[in-house]
């Protein structure tokens, strides 16, 4: 590996510890611009890194709203940390870079060229709302006629078809064209009449943007595979069947039931609680793969309902095996052993739904080899990491046997793809925790780096 030497007056200076500002600009770096596609924690740590060096960053997002899946999250293992805290510190990071062009709401098109020279078209969606003018006031959502169940939320909580997403960039709301009745050939401009800074603006189209940038990165993240295909759980039939992600809004406080764990069905307090692992991964059937995430994820989920009900509830965790390798991750799971949850080596073949809408999940332990039948008031499915790989069509790049991006090489380089400069970041390389996909990001912002030296 060729080996980036970068010399400074201050030679113990840590380029993650400088204040936003104050750029450790290089000549080798001059002029030099970087794209990065996705505007997760992946593409915001790769973002802030090069930013630091005086690098043109493009950071593009295709929702409205930064942090991706880590932005759902309460906490994250096994420090229990607040995640809007990680995800709101990596956001001011970014946003205070005057050399940081930020794009949510956009799309990559079109990419053609090569190392150097890579031009790009990107698609600026309308928002229909004036960034410059809006003031966040919320008069347009308090008259807006219609409400929808917010993503993940169960539908225990809606939105307006006007309205501003968590973690949005730019903070400022927009309308959801899908569902605003204007779009729907009504006459309806109830937020244009309750707008006091006339920022709704109907008339707004597509921006398209044309780009030339030295070197692109990915950072797109992960999908979570569809539980509905496991019908035998009933995800999406029983309502007190949910997913981990779902779970975790339970548990935000700024969620739908601002932090507490209830059953979906009636909202009442749970007395029994079963969390099953490897919901579509390690299975012939979907993913041969480890996600890396769903045994701490369970291990994280069932301390959270411990820690809030005690020995009120009973908590189930089934597996076919724990595996908590990372720092730190052992011992929060002996420490998790102790808050008195059950494990059950094996997974129930069906889930069924009893009158009073509380679930009977029956399995097979085979630790113990006795048949246990849990009456459970919530099912929580620990799914797996899926790729997402659209962008695939734009870049042409091939993908690994599991169909995740394919890196260099799997040992010794998993951050450049086989073509040059196009570099993957995070989980669209593979699965990870936020702390791998952090460092991985990380590694990727250092061959960046290296490879814009040759130029």
């Amino acid at each position: 590996m060729k080996m980036l030497w970068l010399k400074f007056e201050n030679p113990c200076c840590d380029f993650r510890k400088h204040d936003a500002g104050d750029l450790m600009k290089h000549p080798k770096f001059d002029e030099k611009s970087v794209l990065i596609i996705g505007g997760g924690i992946a593409g915001l740590q790769v973002a802030s890194d090069l930013a630091k060096f005086g690098i043109k960053v493009y950071l593009v997002e295709r929702l409205p709203s930064l942090g991706g899946h880590v932005s759902l999250l309460s906490t994250v293992f096994p420090t229990l940390t607040d995640a809007d805290k990680i995800v709101l510190q990596k956001i001011s990071e970014v946003s205070n870079y005057s050399n940081v062009q930020i794009l949510t709401n956009a799309e990559v098109k079109e990419v053609n060229g090569t190392f150097g020279d890579f031009k790009v078209k990107i698609v600026k969606k309308a928002r229909y709302v004036d960034e410059k003018k809006c003031t966040a006031c919320g008069k347009c959502v308090e008259v807006c006629p219609v409400s929808i169940p917010k993503e993940n939320e169960m539908g225990l909580s809606y939105r307006k078809a006007i309205y501003m997403p968590s973690k949005a960039f730019p903070k400022t709301y927009l309308i959801d064209e899908d569902n605003c009745l204007h779009f729907k050939g009504n006459e309806c401009k109830a937020c244009v009449e309750a707008c006091p800074e006339n920022a709704i603006d109907f008339s707004q189209t597509p921006i398209d943007i044309d780009l030339k940038v030295d070197a692109i990165v990915l950072a797109t993240g992960f999908d979570l595979f569809d539980a509905r295909k496991i019908t035998q759980y009933g995800y999406g039939t029983y309502k007190n069947v949910i997913t981990g992600l779902e779970y975790e809004r339970l548990a935000h406080p700024e969620g739908p039931t601002n932090g507490r764990i209830v059953r979906v069905s009636d909202g009442k307090e749970p007395k029994s609680v079963v969390f099953l692992l490897c919901v579509g991964s390690r299975d012939k059937k979907y993913q041969t793969y480890c996600c890396r995430i769903g045994c701490p994820n369970a291990l994280k989920h069932a301390y959270i309902l411990k820690k809030q009900y005690g020995e009120n509830v009973d908590a189930y965790i089934c597996y076919i095996d724990i595996r908590t390798s990372g720092k730190g991750l052992e011992e929060f799971y002996q420490e998790v052993r102790r808050s008195g949850i059950t494990l059950i080596h094996g997974q129930p073949s069906e889930i069924r739904p009893l009158p009073d809408g509380s679930l009977n999940v029956e399995i097979f332990d085979t630790a113990t080899h006795k048949l246990l039948s849990i009456i459970a008031d919530l099912v929580v499915l620990e799914t797996a990491i899926i790729p997402c790989t659209a962008i695939r069509e734009v870049l042409n790049l091939p993908l690994s046997q599991y169909g995740f991006f394919q890196e260099k090489d799997l040992k010794l380089n998993t951050t450049e793809t086989r073509t040059k400069g196009i570099f993957l970041a995070g989980t669209v390389q593979g699965p990870k925790n936020i702390t791998e996909t952090i460092e991985h990001a990380s590694t990727a912002a250092i061959r960046v780096m290296e490879a814009l030296t040759e130029l």
